[in-house]
């Protein structure tokens, strides 16, 4: 699969989602996120995530792209949300397929993860580099 463009926007839509990445920002996130940018990097690592090459730093930081759709959609009235959450949907099926349940709790050795974590971060990749280091890397 590979990363798709993000859905398009009307102008209210967009100054919408202008102001939810000024929110954004201003609750801490860096200065280059937008709805856009989150849309982007999602669909990004959806499409690639069953044979991630990089590392558990990266994939961590990857996953906190869902974090923020998290906080975009439930910022956005409901029509914005439903579009949104539609193309988002079509993202979290590629990554549910690209990886598996991190029954272990491996993740957990990186980074806290807890009862109010969003369902992507307990997941791993299924197959490639990172999948195949990261027994290896919990029990350093």
């Amino acid at each position: 699969m590979t990363a798709r463009a993000p859905p398009s926007f009307d102008a209210e839509e967009q100054a919408v989602l202008d102001e939810i990445g000024r929110r954004l920002r201003a609750d801490g996130w860096a200065n280059h996120v937008t709805a856009a940018w989150l849309l982007a990097a999602w669909d990004k690592l959806s499409a690639s995530v069953d044979g991630y090459e990089l590392t558990i730093d990266d994939y961590t930081n990857d996953l906190m792209a869902r974090d923020g759709l998290e906080w975009v959609l439930g910022a956005s009235p409901p029509p914005l949300r439903a579009k949104l959450y539609s193309w988002i949907e079509t993202a979290d099926h590629a990554f549910l397929a690209g990886t598996q349940d991190d029954g272990d709790g491996v993740l957990g050795s990186f980074i806290r993860i807890d009862e109010t974590s969003g369902w992507w971060w307990k997941r791993t990749p299924r197959a490639g580099p990172l999948a195949d280091s990261l027994p290896h890397l919990a029990r350093a």
